[in-house]
């Protein structure tokens, strides 16, 4: 296995759908992992992925997130097993999480140019929601919440993928375990909020075009679902040289286009 070390640091946009909690990373082309934990330490070096996003600054408390990982196949155990641990911060509104999880993820061949992994994360989250920051039409209902509520909650995520010649394809259920957070005071008020569970598969095909001046047409298909939430799902089309530089484009169903 080549040995070194890799670091990107991306600074594409990142965006939340409506009802989805699982944030639409712009990268996740070149990253899976983010969604998958299947792709943990997948190619041929550590890699180091720092990806800051800042959305709408012109508006009181707008998104932003952090997100740092770092993934590959440390040769502690087993040369079929991948390591990677995760760091976030996201914050949008009133809520906002905190928290880290460790990746694991294991080859199986099935033959020379066919291998599949199954991939699982386990983390910890502090999910908060500063009620003093909502706008209410009657602040004074006893209610109401008006505080800073913190609670921690178990984060785990599994996913497969599988690889065949110039195509990989992968399958991911984030949020496992779907934890449901109720937050309370001294009096009546209480609210809820629901780790949602998420369905997410993905396909990729490495189309080379041209051998000699190693140009490759690489295109993509994301999907993910949310019980009670419309079905999503992105499109991306890479041109890729040399595998040093790329420019591509995205299109997410009913919200944006991107360019890479």
């Amino acid at each position: 296995m080549k040995k070194g070390f890799t670091v990107v640091l991306i600074f594409l946009s990142v965006i939340t759908a409506n009802a989805q909690q699982i944030g639409m990373f712009g990268h996740s082309f070149y990253k899976p992992m983010v969604y998958n934990p299947a792709f943990t330490g997948v190619g041929d070096a550590t890699s180091a992925t720092l990806i800051s996003r800042s959305q709408w600054t012109g508006f009181n408390s707008a998104p932003q997130l952090t997100f740092f990982i770092v993934d590959g196949n440390f040769n502690i155990l087993n040369k079929n097993l991948n390591l990677g641990i995760g760091l976030i911060n996201d914050r949008m509104g009133i809520s906002s999480r905190t928290g880290g999880s460790l990746y694991y993820s294991y080859k199986l061949k099935l033959k020379e140019d066919m291998h599949v992994l199954f991939g699982v994360s386990l983390g910890i989250l502090d999910q908060t929601m500063d009620f003093s920051k909502a706008v209410t039409e009657t602040s004074s209902d006893p209610t109401v919440l008006t505080d800073s509520r913190h609670k921690i909650a178990v984060d785990a995520n599994v996913g497969a993928a599988f690889f065949w010649k110039d195509v990989e394809a992968g399958i991911a259920i984030p949020q496992l375990i779907g934890s449901k957070l109720q937050f309370t005071d001294n009096t009546s008020a209480r609210a809820y909020y629901t780790q949602a569970r998420h369905y997410m598969g993905s396909v990729k095909f490495h189309y080379v075009a041209s051998k000699e001046k190693e140009i490759s047409v690489i295109p993509q298909a994301l999907i993910r679902f949310v019980p009670g939430a419309p079905f999503q799902f992105d499109g991306t089309i890479n041109v890729d040289w040399k595998s040093k530089f790329w420019v591509g484009a995205t299109y997410k169903s009913g919200y944006a286009m991107a360019a890479n």
